[in-house]
């Protein structure tokens, strides 16, 4: 059973994240899209984190912000759970803070998952030393994104190497990370049972960046990158051995959970500043109009509430042993209508003032729009859920 109640070591972290995420972070949340990059000085900022990792990290590296073992041992919920609560106050503030922090990183997960020890010792703890700062994942391609059994990139075996060639398109990090995990096609006509992932250093040769970054509608800041690999020669300890699907499918059970928890406390900001805003013009609203709005925002209160505990649910079976695909998406599939419908209607509260630039009411309505597109769409997550429990036939 998921406890709600939560130690008065978690609420204060909780709420010191959510100080920082105000006050340093939501300021330059305009900036951050206007440039399509983290802001200027986004290094100090991060530096006086209330936390000193990724909350995508927890489990492997706890917050880092204390080492006294008291209040580590009071933290609730483990890695995932304690990661989730922090994601949504980070994202409360704006999304660009949570990514600016080291730990960012999928291409690690990649490797925890499906690497020997001595390929997890190399390339994922190498990111808790410092070795490496950001890592990125490829999977998406200019055709396909979810369904890997389309890709194109190709490994092919010579000798004990393997020769990498094709493309990915939207790798988030992919211009500027330390080490990409490549998924390629090995044996081609062999839909997913072929795919195998592969390490690719940033100086290997044959590597090229060919758009640094996609101009795109929401998380502007947040650079997406179009790779090539032209005849890049890996050594056999480049590749991952991991041959099972579920594991690969696995990194992003873990992950799109926290997808949504980023989307909650976007929309939770995006409801709280139109409701200030409202009650600072109460007068330009009939006492019927102010009277619908509230019912409206109860509706939405509680419909983010129901979300979340789906969220939390999700983060508590992965801090049992592993992330439950059917649990996350639950959790992605129901979060993101919510979000998306939470952050129109706070703009639609506010008239034309919601759809300007004065107001980052438009910017979080535009993020959690393209949330929904990252690590799978929600038509794909609610035929996932219905495959789970009702079977294939389901869709």
């Amino acid at each position: 059973m998921v406890a709600l109640e939560i130690s008065s070591e978690t609420r204060a972290l909780l709420a010191n994240v959510r100080d920082w995420a105000i006050g340093e972070v939501r300021p330059l949340g305009r900036e951050s899209d206007d440039t399509c990059d983290f802001p200027a000085g986004y290094q100090e900022v991060i530096s006086r984190a209330p936390v000193k990792h990724c909350p995508l990290d927890f489990r492997y590296t706890g917050p880092g912000h204390t080492q006294d073992p008291d209040v580590l041992r009071n933290l609730d919920g483990g890695g995932a759970v304690l990661g989730l609560l922090v994601m949504e106050e980070m994202c409360y503030g704006d999304g660009w803070g949570w990514q600016a922090l080291p730990g960012n990183n999928l291409g690690e997960r990649a490797v925890r998952l499906l690497g020997t020890q001595e390929q997890i010792e190399k390339w994922a703890d190498g990111v808790l030393r410092g070795d490496y700062r950001f890592t990125s994942i490829c999977m998406t391609e200019e055709h396909c994104g979810s369904d890997l059994s389309q890709i194109k990139t190709t490994a092919v075996r010579e000798g004990n190497q393997w020769v990498l060639n094709g493309q990915k398109r939207f790798i988030s990090l992919g211009s500027t990370s330390d080490y990409l995990v490549v998924f390629a096609q090995t044996q081609p006509g062999h839909g997913l049972r072929g795919i195998r992932a592969f390490i690719v250093e940033r100086q290997d040769a044959g590597l090229s960046v060919t758009k640094t970054a996609e101009d795109k509608m929401g998380m502007r800041w947040y650079p997406q990158a179009t790779l090539e690999f032209n005849d890049i020669v890996l050594d056999d300890d480049r590749r991952l051995p991991s041959e099972d699907f579920g594991q690969i499918m696995s990194i992003l059970n873990g992950t799109r959970p926290f997808c949504a928890a980023w989307g909650i406390g976007t929309a939770r900001a995006s409801l709280d500043y139109a409701v200030d805003w409202v009650a600072q013009n109460e007068t330009s609203y009939s006492a019927r109009r102010r009277e619908r709005i509230s019912e409206d925002v109860a509706q939405m209160r509680y419909h983010l509430d129901a979300a979340r505990r789906l969220v939390l649910r999700a983060g508590w079976r992965h801090d049992q042993g592993e992330a439950d695909p059917t649990y996350a998406a639950s959790a992605k599939g129901y979060a993101l209508p919510v979000i998306q419908a939470v952050t129109f209607r706070a703009m639609q509260m506010m008239g034309p003032e919601g759809s300007s630039k004065e107001h980052l009411v438009e910017k979080w309505h535009r993020d959690a729009k393209f949330l929904d597109i990252v690590e799978g769409t929600g038509q794909l997550h609610r035929i996932a859920v219905a495959r789970a429990y009702i079977g294939k036939s389901a869709a």
